[in-house]
């Protein structure tokens, strides 16, 4: 699978069925979070549109998070307000696509580790509302997804489909476990298909995959999880000798910063979650048996460099010295459990578990791969 090799995904199973300790508190939210996605949707891109524009009812939008209207002239074009989020901007389409993906992984995951069939039975419903009904589908395309009103109402970007990440894995739960059609799994791999063929050939996925910032990293990673995903060997490769080549040391300086995200107005929110981006494409092509953890950057920098300098700053965040104007948000640490286990560094996984962060079933996954790796260690040493 994307993040988590056969040799990983059975174990975890077996030690669900056996309760063992590590495993319990991870099972009951996952299982108390599945519960609650059985009550919710489908969603579709069709069902909000944004006003005034003449846009095919299956085309993804959505508008830059940093532009606002101008006050001065209400009709002008909108201006840009670095750093500061426009709560009034059209992000029903966002919303939608980030809780499909959710739920879809959410539910596989449970169905596969908890071998309880209602839980694929509805990811199958929300796959084919938003993948494949004609009436309800989203074109496979990102075109219209960081809109500027007044500026540019086709810019588009990927950025937004790194959601569909969580949506792979979780549809490769759902086929582990026996519970999605098989007229429909080709369909949905024909989707991404599309889709993969748009982010690699597009201008916009070109113009994301050169940007020399978190999008390239993240364009990247989205590539290299499809690629898996569709059994794309030639597309995987493609992704995981690019960030070997390009993205880590054209992004990582000397001193294990990324200078480009440092600059922003979020710097330590912009960092981490460039982090975050990189450590998911070495998680994927760890589970392929790929290792990208000890690619180099300027002055023999390594991804672990860069989490020993973000590290001090996650625990205490008010030794970061530079601007951070808003809360820094820690749904994404993360990527400090999959660096600890892809680099032998417990200490970071230690951290993860450390750091507060919110309820859910991503992080619910991500603590059941944690735990797995720290019994098979200790067990290790015994």
């Amino acid at each position: 699978m994307t993040l988590l090799s056969e040799d990983e995904a059975e174990p975890i199973h077996s030690a669900i069925l056996r309760k063992e300790p590590w495993t319990l508190d991870a099972v009951r939210r996952l299982r108390a979070e599945a519960d609650k996605r059985l009550r919710e949707g489908p969603w579709s891109v069709t069902t909000d549109r944004p006003a005034g524009l003449n846009l095919d009812a299956h085309d993804y939008y959505g508008e830059a998070p940093f532009w606002w209207p101008d006050p001065a002239n209400p009709a002008a074009p909108w201006v840009r307000k670095e750093g500061h989020v426009n709560p009034d901007r059209f992000v029903a389409n966002k919303t939608a696509l980030s809780a499909t993906c959710d739920s879809i992984f959410t539910l596989g995951a449970a169905s596969f580790f908890l071998d309880d069939p209602r839980y694929g039975r509805h990811a199958a419903q929300l796959i084919n509302a938003w993948f494949l009904n004609p009436k309800t589908r989203m074109n496979p395309s990102l075109e219209y997804s960081q809109a500027i009103r007044g500026v540019n109402e086709a810019r588009g970007g990927s950025i937004d489909g790194r959601a569909l990440v969580r949506a792979v894995q979780g549809m490769e739960f759902l086929a582990q476990s026996g519970q999605w059609d098989a007229k429909e799994t080709a369909a949905t791999h024909k989707w991404f298909e599309d889709y993969l063929r748009w982010l690699t050939h597009s201008k916009t996925g070109s113009d994301e995959k050169t940007s020399g910032n978190l999008r390239a990293s993240w364009w990247t990673a989205q590539v290299a999880a499809i690629a898996t995903f569709l059994d794309d060997k030639a597309a995987g490769q493609m992704a995981f000798n690019y960030y070997r080549d390009s993205v880590f040391p054209r992004q990582v300086g000397a001193e294990a910063i990324t200078p480009r995200e440092e600059e922003r107005s979020r710097s330590l929110a912009y960092s981490a979650f460039n982090a975050e981006g990189m450590a998911t494409t070495c998680r994927i092509a760890q589970a392929q048996g790929v290792d990208l953890w000890s690619v180099q950057g300027k002055g023999g920098a390594t991804l672990a460099t860069v989490v020993a300098y973000l590290a001090p700053h996650l625990a205490d965040r008010k030794k970061w010295d530079k601007e951070q104007i808003a809360e820094f948000e820690t749904d994404g640490i993360y990527f400090l459990a999959f660096a600890g286990m892809g680099m032998k560094k417990p200490e970071y996984v230690t951290l993860y578990h450390q750091l507060e962060h919110p309820d859910s079933a991503w992080l619910s996954f991500v603590d059941l791969m944690a735990g797995r790796w720290e019994a098979a260690a200790h067990q290790t040493r015994h």
